[in-house]
């Protein structure tokens, strides 16, 4: 799944794992992160049932708009490539010590 949703997000600005790799200052920029996973039951019969997981999504700009234009196209872009169950809002921030705009949402999908 993490590997679709990096597929996906990079077609709309550079996107790292985790954190932004030092010395990187491209902008704007997405990173992500893996916040829970768990296994689900299926009717499949198999007994393997799915993996639910939840990864945290920042948007990273020098200004608040250009941060939420890319979240928009990012839900879009995710809600193509992967099996979503939900996207929730995060509250959105401005870091002092970098001058960046953050915009950050939740997506909830299947493996």
């Amino acid at each position: 799944m993490e590997t679709a949703l990096h597929g996906a997000l990079k077609t709309i600005a550079p996107t790292y794992p985790t954190i932004t790799p030092q010395g990187i200052t491209t902008l704007p920029r997405i990173t992500y992160q893996r916040v829970s996973g768990s296994d689900e039951p299926s009717y499949d019969g198999d007994g393997l049932g799915a993996t639910r997981v939840r990864v945290q999504v920042d948007f990273w700009a020098l200004d608040y708009p250009t941060a939420r234009r890319l979240a928009d196209q990012a839900r879009a872009a995710l809600y193509a490539a992967l099996t979503v169950g939900q996207i929730t809002d995060n509250p959105s921030d401005y870091e002092s010590d970098t001058k960046l705009h953050r915009a950050s949402f939740d997506v909830e999908a299947w493996e």
